[in-house]
């Protein structure tokens, strides 16, 4: 690894200081720590000019050592390794941006967009920044959508089970967003959060190529050369990178309907209903439109709050999965969820 590289040659340049003013045990130290640290590097002419030490006074001058490994020029800051040592720290969401539960969504969106241009691998060349990276566009991603952000606050994870609030609206605009590799979707890929973020310009001005999800960047400073054989690949591999977006563009103009109904309430539903089968609570847009296209007693009604009801209980059991898992590792944990789940069915 380079951070033990890097940790291994520090402790080769104290142990020649040391070996220079005469300090045999000092020297001996670190050579074994940076022998441990990095078994490649060539250390027996150190070793070997420490054993010739003996007794010698510590202001003795020792025999010349032999020429140790180049060493690595350091470009980064005891500031760059102190904020990626902390970040990797962290597991709390809110603690990795800096921020209080109640924090806005644009407040989340500051502390990421100036955290993520420190750690950038781009921008701080520090050991495990890469890291560091992922875990703060991981936090980002989970906390900037209210479903998951809500989720997680409840749960304390957001990997373990899909998102069981989405409503089928959300769903249908996930499944089109993916096909244009929406930042949101499953795969998670933190370059392309962060070029979503920022737009596609080049943020630390250098030629640079973002690794894919299928391979890796590489730089692009130079110019491709093209046979006569190529022309009609370069012109097949240019329509499919092109595909995604023609799909977005044409589902943009295609009509949809939205939902009639939201088990949570937000700002597009918020005139809350029931159920008349089993008291579950929902909410649509309006309730004096709602009542007009679905009357009391209708079976377009009937159909709806059935949807409603099973909605409602794929939710619980989703809830529950979690809860049981947790309780695997505390049998005391509550689980409110699971609760509902058996009331629900002995009712239903």
């Amino acid at each position: 690894m380079e951070g033990n590289k890097d940790e291994a040659l520090r402790c080769v340049g104290i142990a020649e200081e040391a070996i220079a003013s005469g300090d045999k045990h000092r020297a001996l130290k670190f050579l074994k720590i940076a022998h441990r640290l990095n078994r490649d590097l060539p250390l027996q002419s150190l070793f070997d000019t420490c054993h010739r030490l003996h007794s010698r006074s510590p202001s003795a001058v020792a025999p010349p050592a032999a020429p140790s490994p180049p060493r690595e020029a350091r470009n980064y800051t005891d500031e760059n390794v102190s904020l990626i040592r902390e970040i990797k720290s962290k597991s709390d969401y809110y603690a990795i941006l800096g921020l209080e539960k109640s924090s806005s969504v644009e407040e989340i969106r500051k502390a990421y967009r100036k955290l993520s241009l420190k750690v950038h691998p781009d921008k701080n060349k520090a050991p495990g920044s890469e890291d560091a990276f992922k875990k703060v566009s991981k936090a980002f991603k989970c906390l900037s959508d209210d479903a998951s952000r809500r989720i997680y606050d409840q749960t304390g994870t957001a990997d373990e089970f899909e998102n069981a609030e989405v409503d089928t609206f959300r769903r249908r605009r996930r499944r089109t967003a993916t096909a244009a590799h929406d930042f949101f979707g499953d795969e998670f890929d933190p370059d392309e959060i962060f070029r979503a973020f920022f737009g596609h310009s080049d943020v630390f001005g250098r030629n640079h190529v973002y690794r894919t999800r299928g391979g890796v960047g590489s730089h692009h400073n130079h110019r491709p050369e093209f046979n006569a054989g190529s022309g009609g690949r370069h012109h097949m591999m240019l329509l499919i990178q092109l595909l995604p977006f023609l799909i977005v563009v044409l589902l943009a103009y295609l009509p949809f309907s939205e939902p009639e109904y939201s088990l949570y309430k937000h700002y597009s539903y918020h005139a809350p209903k029931t159920t008349a089968e089993n008291g579950v609570q929902f909410f649509v847009k309006s309730a004096a439109a709602f009542e007009e296209s679905y009357p009391p007693g209708s079976d377009a009604r009937r159909a709806v709050e059935e949807s409603v009801e099973k909605d409602y209980r794929l939710m619980l059991r989703r809830y529950c999965q979690v809860e049981m898992q947790r309780r695997s590792w505390n049998r005391n944990l509550p689980a409110p969820h699971c609760d509902k789940l058996k009331s629900f069915t002995v009712v239903a």
